[in-house]
């Protein structure tokens, strides 16, 4: 099972309660996992791509709403499977340089959009619901 994540986002988180709740997962994560968060500032597809690529691992993935879609049960057998370091990338406005896309995999958590600031709270508890399926713990129903 993954033994870190790293979660990549462009822009700054504003709102409150997101803050709040992002803070809560990455506490209830910290016995599993060790997660970083790092923010990348806002400066354009091109300029977001060269920070972005220096922080990618050998399992990158994008999320994008055209990318693959699991279930939380397929998404938690994903993280299980693999060994090392996972980083998630989250696009700011604009979305994703495609030569990012090109070098990773790419995860869609719905073919809806959303605030980047939202998609990294609804990551983190995916990923935490992750890892209670994988440590048969009944937080998932």
């Amino acid at each position: 099972m993954a033994s870190k994540i790293r979660i990549i986002a462009v822009g700054k988180v504003k709102e409150r309660y997101i803050i709040e709740g992002i803070s809560e997962y990455l506490k209830r994560l910290k016995p599993f996992v060790k997660v970083d968060v790092i923010e990348l500032k806002d400066g354009g597809l091109k300029k977001e791509a060269e920070k972005i690529a220096n922080h990618l691992s050998s399992s990158t993935f994008v999320l994008d709403e055209r990318g693959k879609q699991f279930s939380s049960l397929e998404f938690a057998d994903m993280i299980k499977k693999i060994e090392g370091e996972i980083t998630f990338v989250i696009g700011g406005a604009d979305g994703i340089d495609e030569s990012i896309k090109q070098k990773s995999k790419t995860l869609s958590l719905s073919k809806m959009t959303f605030l980047h600031e939202m998609t990294r709270l609804i990551l983190l508890e995916q990923i935490y619901r992750s890892y209670m399926i994988n440590s048969n713990r009944s937080y998932h129903k």
